[in-house]
């Protein structure tokens, strides 16, 4: 077995009280058996607690979180964990444990990083000083140097997979007819709040477009005033893109990174569109609201932690794909 890590993930550690958004809300969260055993048993006010936080069903224990209760019932005023407070971190659930880890096996390689919804996790992609993403490289036969620092290329290579270099790297797009494209795409994948809602809406409002055209002579008031805001907008995106191009390049490699798995049913080049069309939607918005990091994690959190958007955006690519051919 074959272990790759971002160089970044080594360093990773949750803030804990000082994350402005704690992973412990707007997510079902599966309990593992044996967890859910122990929490049953548990008999102290922290048992009754969770008891009365878990729903279960035909499928096992959650910890459910909606609209009434968006956060979990366990954290305490400060953002931190009573079960890890009380009992230590051993006796969280498995998800709750590893989260935002996440670990994929693609062949005799193990894909290791940590989710982008996290904002430790932002700030350490962010954070790193190349303008590409790197990695360490662990394997049981010691095949390689524990200072090699594969490239995203590299993890194709070891997978047999012939990719042209040029797809490793984030290809910027300034038509606005793009981009208000991918707001409809986007637009197909299920909320998870109503915040997302109304960025899409906002979105769609900062792409207006309409075409030019002349009134007796004279170009419309309001074609004139649309005409405007589409070059503020192409400016103010290629400006965006100038200044945060070595980021925006390792967030584009780092979105393909964590679904290389899904090569196994679907295209390179769909993961490539899907890869795509996520950096330049991070650039778009990121180019409105001026929050980098925050549109990063917001994009995660709507799309790559909701396993039915991931797999709705890459069907919808595919068949693109295979219309085109």
């Amino acid at each position: 077995m074959i272990s790759l890590y971002p160089t970044f993930y080594h360093t990773f550690q949750c803030k804990a009280s000082d994350c402005n958004h704690t992973c412990c809300q707007k997510w079902t969260i599966d309990i593992d058996k044996d967890t859910a055993e122990f929490y049953e048993q548990l008999n102290t006010p922290l048992g009754d607690t969770l008891r009365k936080a878990i729903t279960i069903d035909e499928d096992g224990h959650h910890f459910v979180f909606s609209h009434e209760q968006p956060s979990c019932a366990l954290l305490n005023k400060d953002g931190l964990c009573h079960v890890v407070l009380e009992l230590g971190e051993d006796a969280l659930c498995q998800t709750c444990h590893m989260h935002p880890r996440f670990y994929k096996y693609v062949e005799d390689l193990e894909l290791c990083g940590v989710g982008l919804s996290c904002e430790a996790s932002v700030e350490g992609l962010l954070s790193d000083e190349n303008n590409y993403l790197s990695f360490t490289i662990e394997d049981d036969d010691g095949e390689f140097n524990a200072d090699e620092r594969p490239i995203l290329e590299n993890i194709f290579q070891l997978l047999a997979l012939d990719i042209d270099p040029q797809f490793c790297n984030f290809k910027p797009i300034i038509e606005l007819t793009y981009y208000q494209e991918l707001i409809n795409t986007y637009s197909k994948t299920e909320p998870i709040d109503d915040q997302w809602t109304l960025q899409l809406e906002n979105l769609k409002h900062y792409l207006t477009t309409t075409e030019d055209s002349e009134h007796n002579g004279e170009m419309d008031t309001t074609r004139m005033a649309h005409a405007t805001n589409d070059t503020k907008c192409k400016s103010n995106l290629l400006s965006y893109i100038k200044t945060h191009a070595s980021q925006l390049n390792k967030i584009y490699q780092y979105i393909m990174y964590r679904q290389i798995d899904m090569l196994s049913e679907y295209s390179l080049y769909t993961l490539i569109q899907y890869a795509t069309d996520a950096t330049h939607f991070i650039t778009l918005s990121a180019s409105m609201y001026d929050n980098l990091p925050e549109q990063i994690r917001r994009w995660s959190e709507q799309i790559e932690y909701d396993e039915d958007n991931v797999e709705l955006l890459f069907t919808n690519y595919d068949d693109h794909i295979a219309v085109k051919e």
